[in-house]
């Protein structure tokens, strides 16, 4: 009998989740990852955008993939913000422009990242 084995690559998304939740744990506050259509109502193409929802100080850091375009996001940073949640956009350098033109005047803050030698590294925050 054959079996196939089919390896699925790392990506940018998952080292950025990676990280974010290592700084949780590293705060010794507890974090999880989910999409974030298990914390609100969002558009299909909203379904499946992770996030990092942090238990202590009530953020959901949302991890903006390549394939989501910052403004859809607006909607769903009203509704976190009025559930009492802060809400952090990841973004990578190359969009951070992209992202502050999409979300501004949204309640969210933008941090942006990078890699150096397949470590994540994160920006500052930003408002956008």
């Amino acid at each position: 009998m054959a079996v196939a084995v089919r390896e699925s690559a790392i990506t940018d998304v998952d080292r950025v989740m990676e990280a974010t939740l290592d700084v949780y744990a590293r705060r010794c506050d507890l974090a999880t990852e989910m999409p974030l259509a298990e914390l609100l109502a969002v558009p299909s193409d909203l379904g499946t955008v992770r996030a990092v929802v942090g238990g202590a100080d009530r953020t959901v850091e949302i991890v903006l993939d390549s394939d989501v375009d910052a403004g859809a996001l607006a909607s769903a940073t009203w509704t976190l913000t009025a559930k009492g949640f802060s809400t952090v956009v990841l973004v990578s350098l190359d969009r951070l422009g992209e992202a502050h033109e999409g979300l501004r005047g949204t309640p969210c803050r933008l941090q942006g990242w990078w890699t150096i030698e397949d470590a994540i590294v994160f920006g500052a925050f930003e408002t956008p």
